[in-house]
């Protein structure tokens, strides 16, 4: 009975663990300037309606990118400032959220149980998410509406961050 218990525990976490060996979550937010040698990656994805996203073709908005995982506590944690800053953007800012390496059906089940106020898109290989981020969940990528990265959020960002405010109020003010 016990070599049973310890049998499905140990499969049970071994798969977590996997999971999370290749990119660490983060509970707090630091904002930084986008690395100036570091080229952004092209970026085109599905979302889960089936709708093709290519960060190209927002060019003329301001784009909120956010990478994250349903397994990442920090990640379910900033729905809410997300949410917000999709609510009260107007047409000027697109958000959208990147789910790292899950199945589809388990995104959708996670939408559904998770409010979501802007597209989620499907980085099945995990690719987009080696190029843009550093490795840590969640990061969100604040870009200008030249197409170029300006911002780079390491954490979850609190519904009361006024870095991150500021720095989209600037980016829609240029």
């Amino acid at each position: 009975m016990r070599v049973k218990f310890l049998h499905r525990t140990a499969c049970g976490i071994v798969p977590l663990l996997l999971a999370c060996s290749s990119a660490i979550a983060a509970p707090d937010s630091v904002l930084r300037p986008w690395p100036a040698k570091l080229a952004p990656a092209p970026l085109s994805l599905t979302d889960l309606n089936g709708k093709q996203w290519n960060l190209a073709d927002l060019r003329g908005k301001v784009v909120v990118l956010n990478f994250w995982a349903g397994w990442c506590g920090p990640c379910i944690e900033e729905l809410p400032a997300l949410n917000t800053i999709a609510a009260t953007a107007g047409d000027r800012l697109v958000v959208l959220g990147v789910n790292y390496k899950e199945p589809s059906w388990t995104v959708e089940r996670f939408a559904r149980e998770h409010q979501f106020g802007y597209p989620v898109l499907l980085d099945k290989s995990g690719e987009h998410f080696q190029r843009w981020t550093s490795g840590v969940m969640p990061t969100t990528v604040l870009i200008g509406r030249d197409g170029k990265p300006r911002w780079r959020v390491i954490g979850a960002i609190a519904p009361n961050d006024k870095r991150v405010r500021e720095a989209l109020d600037q980016m829609l003010a240029q």
